[in-house]
């Protein structure tokens, strides 16, 4: 079952890290959809107006990215996400998710902070000698006992550079709190 409240605390967390809360649309253009979405996966796609639901809201800030509705800065914004993956304890075809953002400074050490600040809200969760932050081929991943928490990494396209992230993706993070996490 989906923690919002959990949702809503990574929420404060990020603002107060400086991640300014937006609302973002949850279908984008299929132009959009195919920035970020791997070719083997198969998209959510709307016939009556050929969008398609997003997988992430990544694709939702590069859509107002897109149409000049956004800013550079950092934001964070909560979709849901449609993905035709494998049901089973922690996968789902569709869920909730925190998705951060960052297009103002894109580097490395802006790509760190981002992390260690994802990894300061999971602290408050999980022991941190479970997590872990992985080198992934796209970016890097946060684990607990090596099940990911989270993806982070630099993209870009022809009209933008950005730092992405999870805040929290949910019900996964409730599910591995109950296996892995601190009792209260």
């Amino acid at each position: 079952m989906i923690n919002y409240k959990l949702l809503d605390d990574s929420l404060i967390h990020y603002e107060n890290k400086g991640f300014k809360r937006i609302e973002a649309p949850w279908t984008v253009s299929q132009y959009v959809d195919n920035i970020t979405r791997p070719e083997d996966r198969v998209p959510f796609e709307l016939k009556h107006n050929d969008k398609r639901l997003v997988a992430s809201g990544e694709q939702s800030f590069l859509y107002l990215y897109l149409k000049e509705f956004l800013p550079l800065g950092q934001f964070q914004t909560i979709t849901p996400c449609y993905r035709y993956e494998s049901f089973d304890y922690l996968h789902t075809k569709y869920f909730m998710k925190n998705e951060l953002i960052k297009t103002d400074v894109v580097n490395k050490v802006e790509l760190d902070r981002m992390i260690v600040t994802a990894l300061e809200f999971f602290y408050r969760f999980f022991p941190k000698t479970d997590l872990d932050t992985v080198k992934t081929e796209e970016g890097y991943d946060i684990t607990v006992n090596g099940i990911e928490l989270g993806s982070y990494g630099i993209r870009g396209c022809e009209f933008l550079e950005w730092i992405y992230g999870t805040g929290c993706a949910e019900p996964r993070t409730s599910k591995l709190i109950q296996l892995y996490g601190i009792s209260r």
